[in-house]
């Protein structure tokens, strides 16, 4: 089985740092000191780009990241 990775990105001007886990169903993502998992994904960057999607946004739901319709 694979290593885990660090990998550190700048979101919203503060430095992120987040642990990527090779597991038998995909690769999962968390924060460094928070117990929970993210995924699976099937590449490290889609891993990465939804731990920066998440750590800008709070949420990688995309309803909720979807632009509003304005009422005319």
């Amino acid at each position: 089985m694979k290593k885990s990775k660090k990998v550190q990105f700048n979101v919203l001007k503060q430095d992120i740092t987040v642990e990527l886990q090779p597991k038998r169903r995909g690769i999962y993502w968390h924060y460094m000191n928070v117990p929970f998992n993210y995924g699976p994904f099937k590449t490290d960057d889609q891993a990465i780009n939804d731990a920066k999607l998440y750590s800008q946004y709070g949420t990688t739901s995309k309803t909720l990241l979807a632009p509003t319709r304005r009422r005319r």
